[in-house]
């Protein structure tokens, strides 16, 4: 009995084993067929037809159009998406920042930007004499509430309304005139070499732009007017004194150029701001050549392209609707690829112009809305004087005034 058993034993393991033997052979046969009918290359395994098979099938399959596996049907290319174009809002009016927060004022431009009159407007955040029309958060002065307008609250709340009836809503900021920045902070002022704050042939007080404080204040009035609301910020009087003798300042960091400065602190204040920020002047001369005083003292205007160029948009005053495109082919003169706005004076050519656009309407607000509604007539068509940018009285220096009667501007005031 045992015997048998053994002998089963014997019998079966053969058979396994013979089993296991022919299918490592299946296996063996198998994968060199299948290693015959495959190359590789850098770009994987391809199937070999050594004996044309697949080559008619691929003849047949063409000739009844039928894609073979080689030709997959690619899908056609959809054009690349273009970004959509955007129009910057131009069709603006520059206003006074009391009659923005003036609530009939301010009703009646949220009706013109609905009626598609107007879609921006330009609003004074720091006046030319210094005084701020809304609340600024800045460690350059201890204290700004002496500089703060009442009304600045007020301010802050409609620009939030024109925000909301999609108003693009610029802040004006003059820059370096300041009378009262300094009665705050007389470091920020340029002095006498022999001491002393130095005053313009107006007897009026500048910020140093070469001051690192300076720079920091205007960039800390730019970030609380964007806080406020605004989409865009707009530098006035960016620039060195254009009248006084810039030779007797004792600068902070004297300049070898003046765009050189400029640029820095234009720079500076689009990077705090992080919304556009663009340039104006009274004058076209005061965008394209700087300060002339500063030149004739010593220090050159520099690379004013760059500094135009780099600036989101220009702003140009121009005497008419008809002298606009000659007033913004002279700054392209300077800076051919700067974007340039050209502001007007007259309502009624405002309208007119088919152009992007600025009225400048801070004297003559009411007639400016009344003008715009249809509802009034332009005055300013048959005035000869022309408005001031400013909310303040003009106050230009004449050559002859110095002739007249010449200051001694060496000491203390």
């Amino acid at each position: 009995m045992n015997a048998n058993r053994k002998h089963n034993h014997s019998s079966i393991r053969r058979v396994v084993a013979a089993v296991l033997i022919v299918a490592a052979a299946v296996v063996f046969v198998g994968v060199v067929l299948v290693f015959q009918c495959l190359s590789f290359d850098e770009n994987g395994a391809h199937v070999v037809d050594r004996y044309g098979v697949l080559a008619m099938e691929a003849a047949e399959k063409q000739n009844t159009g039928e894609k073979t596996p080689e030709q997959p049907e690619e899908p056609a290319e959809e054009p690349a998406a273009q970004p959509e174009e955007t129009k910057s809002a131009t069709r603006a009016a520059m206003l006074s920042a009391d009659s923005v927060a003036e609530e009939d004022t301010l009703q009646q431009l949220v009706q013109l930007a609905q009626q598609g009159t107007l879609d921006t407007v330009i609003v004074n955040i720091k006046d030319k004499e210094g005084y701020l029309n809304i609340r600024v958060d800045t460690n350059v002065m201890d204290d700004t509430d002496g500089i703060t307008e009442s009304g600045a609250e007020k301010l802050e709340q409609a620009i939030r309304t024109l925000r909301d009836a999609d108003v693009h809503v610029i802040g004006r900021i003059f820059c370096m005139h300041d009378q009262k920045a300094v009665a705050q902070n007389a470091d920020l002022a340029m002095q006498y070499d022999g001491g002393g704050t130095w005053l313009d042939y107006d007897n009026t007080r500048w910020l140093d732009a070469t001051n690192r404080d300076t720079v920091e204040y205007l960039c800390d009035i730019a970030k609380s007017a964007v806080e406020a609301g605004c989409d865009e910020i707009l530098l006035d009087e960016f620039t060195f004194p254009p009248r006084g003798h810039i030779d007797r300042i004792d600068f902070d960091d004297t300049p070898r150029e003046q765009a050189d400065v400029l640029l820095d602190a234009l720079q500076e204040i689009q990077e705090k701001a992080a919304v556009p920020v663009s340039l104006t002047a009274d004058t076209l001369s005061a965008l394209t050549d700087l300060s002339d005083s500063a030149t004739e003292d010593g220090f050159p205007a520099g690379d004013v392209e760059q500094l135009l160029t780099t600036a989101d948009r220009i702003f140009v005053p121009a005497d008419s609707g008809e002298d606009a495109a000659q007033a913004v082919a002279k700054l392209q003169q300077t800076a051919p690829d700067a974007v340039v706005i050209p502001v007007l004076d007259s309502t009624s050519e405002w309208m007119a112009y088919e152009g992007d656009a600025v009225l400048r309407a801070v004297e003559d607000t009411e007639e400016a809305l009344a003008v715009m509604g249809g509802e009034g007539t332009d005055s300013t068509d048959d005035s000869d004087d022309q408005e001031n940018w400013s909310d303040e009285e003009d106050t230009s220096y004449n050559d002859s005034d110095e002739d007249d009667e010449e200051e001694d501007y060496d000491g203390e005031e």
